[in-house]
């Protein structure tokens, strides 16, 4: 009888290291799992941005290019100006003499 207790004892010992080594593996793959998929969701969130980064920089090329343009269609506007100015001075002063 003492036998069977001690057998019935180890058994159930025995069995509840099982079924714990067997759930911790079981959480350990969840918890892998989890961790993938937040690597995942991390990574992709870093290539939104990366492309957005590249968008913003393309437009700032752009928008930069168009500012250049616009100073130089500018400064002949006021080179043009000021020769026309000269122009008028000199016909107002011929015109008086």
């Amino acid at each position: 009888m003492e036998l069977a207790i001690s057998i019935t004892s180890l058994i159930a010992s025995l069995s509840s290291i099982l079924f714990a080594f067997l759930a911790f593996r079981r959480n350990e793959r969840s918890d892998h799992k989890k961790e993938g998929k937040h690597e995942g969701t991390m990574l992709s969130d870093i290539v939104y941005i990366k492309t957005c980064v590249d968008r913003v920089e393309k437009n700032i090329e752009i928008v930069d290019e168009r500012n250049r343009n616009v100073a130089e269609r500018l400064a002949k506007l006021e080179e043009s100006i000021r020769n026309s100015e000269k122009r008028i001075d000199q016909i107002c002063g011929k015109g008086v003499n």
